[in-house]
C-alpha cells in the first residue's frame, strides 16, 4: 500500500534539494575602498566610524585596540598628516552570511616613493542592521631583507 502524503513530502524534500542556491552577496568593496579613502585623508574618526562598536585592531608588538572611541585615537595617533603615503592590495575575499573575510597586503612609501615597509593584512567584516563593518583588523610587516654587503667571502681560509 502506498502512501500519498509519504511520497508527497519525499517530492518536495527532493524538489527542495535540487533548487539553485542563491549566489553568495558580494563582498563589501565599496566599504573598503571608503576605508583607504578616510585613511588617505587622515581623517580618524571617518575610519573608526567603519568598525563595529566592539571593533578590536590587534597591530603587531602592541596589546589589542578594543572599540571605536580607542580605535579613533590610535588612527589619529599612528597616522598623522605627513605619514607615509599606503597602497593596498586584496589578495582574497570570502562572505559567509553576516560575516566576511579579507586578505590582503600593503606598502607604505614616502613622498620620493621610497618604499618604508610592506606587510600583509587579515581582517573579519560583520553586517550589523544591513551595514558592513570591519569586526577585528590584523596586520604585519614582512621580514625586513638582510642588509646589502659589499664584502666578498674571505676565500684565504
Amino acid at each position: 500500500m502506498i502512501r500519498t502524503p509519504g511520497i508527497l513530502l519525499l517530492a518536495m524534500l527532493f524538489a527542495g534539494g535540487c533548487a539553485q542556491s542563491l549566489a553568495p552577496e558580494p563582498f563589501p568593496q565599496d566599504v573598503a575602498d571608503a576605508w583607504v579613502q578616510r585613511f588617505a585623508s587622515h581623517d580618524a574618526a571617518g575610519v573608526a566610524a567603519l568598525y563595529t562598536e566592539d571593533g578590536q585592531l590587534l597591530p603587531p608588538e602592541m596589546e589589542i585596540i578594543s572599540g571605536r572611541a580607542a580605535i579613533q585615537e590610535f588612527v589619529a595617533k599612528t597616522n598623522p598628516p605627513g605619514s607615509p603615503d599606503f597602497e593596498f592590495a586584496t589578495v582574497e575575499t570570502l562572505v559567509f552570511g553576516d560575516y566576511a573575510h579579507r586578505q590582503g597586503s600593503f606598502t607604505a612609501k614616502r613622498p620620493d616613493g621610497q618604499v618604508v615597509v610592506t606587510g600583509k593584512f587579515i581582517e573579519l567584516w560583520k553586517k550589523i542592521d544591513g551595514k558592513w563593518l570591519i569586526h577585528r583588523d590584523m596586520w604585519s610587516w614582512n621580514a625586513a631583507a638582510p642588509p646589502a654587503t659589499d664584502a666578498l667571502p674571505d676565500e684565504s681560509a
